[in-house]
């Protein structure tokens, strides 16, 4: 499991190392990279509020707030427009996975890239949009965005936990790859790592951000989040093996008995 963990570490700072810098920043002397950015302390923010008084503007140029979007489970993807690399990987994956789903984007569920960085703009977002394969039913419930006020990207970012710096040194962001779902109500109930998103984990994170809006009507979801439970260490969801024990010890117990029961029956009447 270290091994695994040190190896994406290892792919993303590659990654990072080969995209171009831009002189939006300027130069600084060598900076010491901080890896403790690229993993969410999610026991601390799970639960907590995204800000929704936040104003951003999308890639069509259409202000609205975070308020607006409460009603759904929302999808929160950051990433900066600038990057050529890691970011549009990150955001391709996960619109592929989104594929793969019985769920449909702006119906079940909506998604939002937004940029931490302070220099990109409406046309930067619109670029970086139009570089992602959506089709039009996708982009029905997919906005790319930006800030309005970008001395709210901190507080914005910082409220969900996700942190991010400027490396000086390479001239790129360095930032985790994570996808934070958040409920209905505007607060985050889970964050899956781009590196190890499936299909399932797609699913059940959003039956989880769903809530109980989806578990009357939908019981074969409720029983599939019962089978699978979050693993916050590999930050993916994994069988439930404990569970399936304990059902088959319990299985296992009332054979016993009634095997018992059987059998002393049938002596008496002997």
């Amino acid at each position: 499991m270290i091994l695994s963990r040190t190896l994406v570490i290892l792919f993303i700072l590659l990654a990072f190392s080969s995209q171009p810098g831009y002189a939006g920043y300027g130069a600084a002397p060598e900076t010491t990279l901080d890896t403790s950015i690229l993993k969410i302390d999610e026991e601390r923010y799970l639960g907590a509020r995204i800000k929704q008084d936040t104003a951003l503007i999308d890639e069509d140029g259409t202000e609205f707030t975070m308020s607006e979007m409460i009603g759904k489970p929302i999808i929160i993807l950051f990433s900066y427009y600038d990057c050529d690399g890691y970011c549009p990987t990150v955001n391709t994956n996960l619109l592929e996975t989104l594929k793969k789903t019985k769920y449909t984007a702006g119906v079940d569920y909506q998604v939002i890239t937004i940029s931490f960085d302070k220099n990109d703009t409406i046309e930067t977002a619109k670029k970086f949009s139009e570089g992602l394969d959506m089709d039009d039913e996708m982009r029905k419930g997919w906005r790319v965005a930006i800030l309005k006020n970008k001395e709210e990207i901190e507080p914005f970012t910082g409220a969900l936990g996700y942190k991010f710096f400027w490396s000086y040194r390479d001239q790129i962001f360095l930032h985790p790859g994570v996808y934070i779902f958040a409920s209905p109500e505007g607060r985050a109930v889970r964050y899956l790592y781009s590196s190890s998103v499936a299909e399932m984990d797609m699913e059940l994170a959003i039956v989880d951000a769903l809530g109980n809006k989806i578990s009357k009507s939908k019981t074969i979801d409720l029983l599939i989040s019962v089978c699978y439970s979050y693993n916050y260490e590999e930050g993916k969801y994994t069988v439930n093996y404990p569970l399936f024990i304990s059902i088959a010890s319990l299985l296992f117990g009332i054979f016993i008995v009634g095997l018992s029961l059987f059998i002393y029956r049938k002596r008496r009447c002997s």
